[in-house]
């Protein structure tokens, strides 16, 4: 018996990493214009953030039904295998609730293990990474259990974004905040807190000045740099990712950087321009 990692979409794992791994990916939808799509099948993120500037509402996404996480969960299990479902905070998604309840359908619930990521994005992605790394070897899920939840509760999120009009719109950050940072034209810094949800902690006068202060703040924060993989994703702004790659290097020796794409179900919240540091703090 092996373990296999199971992800939503939102965890923005390159496909070319997540099939490396072995990491089953469930697509999430969003709909764009009274027509749905799914992110990774039949939308990508080339296509999305082309079209978004022309789009005269913003995107809804809605998690994966509980019914579509059973089937994936039992054909997991005909194959003799347990899985390991890290997906998107609940602070930000019902897709914990409908995982939750998908195991409760399934024919051995006993071996599915439902891991609220607390984050989203690429940080839950490394999480998946790492957990898949850690459960090659593994004899039980008990036995690993504390060290996935370990890098869960280590990894920091921090990012900006270009504006804060998505975020108010969907309503993941408070109207106040969004009012103050387009009055000021401030490039706001955000976090995901350790219950999973979104807030501001600082707020910069250029976008040059914020992906500096990203890689000041992890600089200061990050546990053990040499031994880290650390992941950094951007929605449209691969010259800010690459800007950003080398501030990280000037300051901190890390083992490697990841590279990936915001997909589209996040990105549908923070639009375009959002760039994103993920890592593992002390």
């Amino acid at each position: 018996m092996a373990f296999v990692v199971h992800v939503d979409s939102s965890s923005d794992i390159p496909q070319n990493r997540a099939a490396a791994a072995g990491i089953k990916v469930t697509p999430m939808s969003v709909t764009i214009g009274g027509t749905s799509y799914f992110e990774g099948v039949d939308l990508f993120p080339a296509e999305f953030y082309t079209r978004f500037p022309t789009l005269t509402e913003l995107p809804k996404t809605s998690q994966p039904n509980p019914e579509d996480l059973l089937s994936i969960y039992e054909r997991i299990l005909a194959e003799g295998h347990e899985v390991v479902s890290i997906l998107l905070s609940s602070g930000l998604s019902s897709t914990v609730q409908a995982a939750q309840l998908a195991r409760s359908m399934a024919s051995a619930p006993e071996r599915i293990h439902i891991v609220d990521s607390l984050g989203a994005s690429f940080g839950c992605g490394l999480i998946a990474l790492q957990a898949a790394e850690i459960l090659r070897n593994a004899s039980s899920y008990p036995v690993v259990e504390p060290e996935i939840l370990r890098i869960r509760d280590h990894m920091r999120y921090i990012f900006t974004p270009d504006t804060l009009e998505y975020l108010v719109k969907g309503g993941r950050v408070s109207r106040t905040a969004g009012l103050v940072g387009g009055l000021l034209d401030i490039k706001p810094l955000l976090q995901i807190t350790p219950e999973g949800r979104i807030e501001p902690f600082g707020k910069i006068r250029s976008r040059r000045a914020a992906i500096r202060k990203l890689a000041e703040v992890m600089a200061q924060e990050i546990a053990d740099p040499e031994q880290q993989i650390i992941g950094i994703s951007h929605s449209n702004c691969l010259e800010d990712a690459q800007i950003l790659v080398e501030e990280i290097r000037s300051r901190v020796p890390v083992q490697d950087i990841y590279l990936s794409d915001i997909g589209c179900v996040i990105g549908s919240h923070t639009g375009p321009g959002t760039l994103a540091l993920f890592y593992q703090r002390r």
